[in-house]
């Protein structure tokens, strides 16, 4: 007995000795969309799941609170929000060394104010937080806040490619951010209150209310903090890849995309994939694709006195393997007619990227490449930044894209011969357009024969240190020569800074338009199918204000 309690006397003093870090946070973000501080719809709504990221800021291993009612305290972990005076404590519903997943309470007060956190006795240094009435953040596959969004039909079933809704159909879009409740968020809500003005933007649609076929947009009553929008897919939409986006609170947070086929059918037809491989898949097969491609921009901007040209050229490759669960990850741009924007550069693959193709691969060409090697080993994605050859697309060009095989995929080589279309905007560099308003663009030039006889229109903008960026893209047809991007897809850019080289002033934000090359397919062990492709982007400097 004696020994005992020796032991139990000396163990805090042990424990004493060791010094736990501090917490520190770095980052504050909506759980579901993760935009980026400083952009229009990053505010952290009440009522609303958000994130705190950083170190220190838990135990090593996940910690997770399963059942309601959720505390103040999780694991030891706690936080702490203060606005105006007034503090806040938000409940934890997850914890880990550099995530927190928590509950605003809907009573804390909305402006500019601070979130802290405690761990083990120990206070982090205060971070700023922007808590606002309503920004809805919408949930996706990729967890990044881009891709397929999180859309169940009325059964509850994911929509993915091989689950497709159709025209007419109820969809229900699952998010966070919508707005405070009058109840208490530690538990499931007993109602379910509507929540404000919302407008879901499918397609190209707007819906407000019932009579534009929105039913309800409000918190879930399966989830504290969890919001619901039931939609009605509208008549003459299609695609893969159409675009879902909410405005909430007078912002629209990140935009994700829905697949829709025709009555009848459960699948959709413009993946790149190819319908063959999506039919395995929804028969219940696996599947494991390649998209390789190349990609060369020029862009000009115009100064008070003299014009410029900005040059870049990339190489990009991704090896997915999908299986019928996994379908959700098959994610590659937007379908012809519509727009996705958000904080990325690359929506034309937000694929799974699973399969090891090897260390690197070897691109061969007019000039020498240095190896396009993977983003971390084993992950299935490769890119590479060439822009330091100087121009390194030309049209009628011979390039080879070869591997040595990995753990996933075998040896093989590819080959294509690029092609650079000639359409163009009309001039529009140095000029301004507001970010609250549509946007209509023309071009002239362009093959009919390439990517379906469609264009790709794309833009960016990035504030004046150049610390916050937004970027948009569409997927339109060639013929008609014009089209115009809603305001709902410009709203969540950032506005356009400047960037000033001596007496020179020229604007951070640029308009482009190109076609994709037709693809050529190859195989390889371990692969169903691959395509390589090229794309040459022309645009000009503008501003987005």
């Amino acid at each position: 007995m004696f020994r005992r309690f020796a032991l139990l006397l000396i163990a805090p003093l042990i424990a004493g000795a060791v010094t736990q870090p501090a917490p520190v946070v770095s980052g504050v973000a909506n759980a579901a969309s993760g935009l980026a501080a400083g952009l229009p719809a990053a505010g952290i709504a009440q009522g609303s799941i958000f994130s705190v990221y950083g170190s220190n800021l838990g135990p090593t291993s996940y910690c997770v609170a399963y059942t309601v009612p959720y505390t103040a305290t999780l694991c030891g972990v706690s936080l702490t929000v203060t606005v105006n005076g007034t503090s806040s404590f938000p409940l934890p519903t997850f914890v880990y060394p550099s995530q927190i997943n928590a509950i605003l309470p809907s009573l804390t007060p909305t402006g500019s104010g601070t979130v802290t956190v405690t761990y083990n006795g120990q206070t982090s240094a205060t971070f700023p937080i922007q808590v606002v009435t309503a920004a809805f953040g919408e949930f996706t596959a990729t967890s990044s806040g881009l891709g397929q969004a999180s859309v169940t039909d009325v059964n509850y079933t994911l929509n993915t490619i091989i689950h497709t809704l159709h025209p007419g159909d109820i969809g229900i879009l699952w998010g966070t951010g919508l707005g405070p409740i009058a109840g208490s968020d530690a538990t499931s809500p007993t109602t379910f209150p509507d929540i404000g003005t919302v407008t879901v933007f499918v397609g190209n649609t707007a819906e407000t209310g019932t009579s534009s076929g929105l039913y309800y947009a409000g918190r879930s009553g399966s989830w504290p903090g969890l919001d619901q929008i039931n939609f009605t897919v509208p008549q003459g939409v299609q695609g893969c890849y159409v675009p879902i986006a909410v405005e909430a609170g007078g912002v629209v947070g990140n935009i994700g995309t829905i697949a829709v086929a025709p009555a009848g059918q459960n699948t959709c037809s413009d993946s790149p994939m190819g319908q063959t491989l999506v039919n395995k898949l929804a028969s219940g097969g696996n599947v494991n694709f390649a998209n390789v491609f190349l990609q060369s921009i020029n862009l000009t901007f115009v100064g008070l006195v003299t014009a410029g040209h900005g040059n870049g050229d990339f190489a990009y490759a991704s090896f997915s393997g999908y299986t019928p669960q996994t379908a959700f990850y098959a994610e590659y741009g937007v379908s012809v007619g519509y727009c996705v924007s958000g904080q990325d550069s690359l929506f034309d693959d937000l694929s799974i990227s699973n399969l090891d193709a090897g260390p690197a691969l070897t691109l061969t060409g007019p000039l020498v490449s240095p190896p396009i090697t993977q983003g971390y080993p084993g992950s299935g994605f490769y890119d590479a930044d060439l822009s330091s050859l100087g121009k390194f697309l030309y049209s009628d060009e011979h390039y080879v894209m070869t591997g040595v095989g990995g753990a996933n995929v075998g040896a093989f080589s590819v080959a294509e011969t690029s092609t650079i279309p000639s359409v163009k905007l009309t001039a529009l560099a140095g000029k301004t357009f507001p970010r609250s308003s549509d946007l209509t663009v023309t071009w002239t030039g362009g093959d009919p024969t390439l990517q379906n006889g469609q264009v790709i229109l794309g833009g960016l903008s990035l504030n004046a240190d150049e610390t916050l960026f937004g970027e948009f893209e569409c997927r339109v047809p060639l013929a008609p020569g014009t089209f115009t991007i809603p305001s709902w897809v410009l709203k969540p850019l950032p506005s356009t800074g400047a960037t000033t080289e001596g007496s020179e002033t020229f604007p951070n934000g640029y308009i482009w338009i190109g076609q994709y090359n037709n693809p050529t397919t190859f195989t390889a062990p371990g692969l169903d199918l691959g395509i390589m492709t090229d794309i040459f982007l022309q645009g000009d400097g503008v501003y987005f204000n």
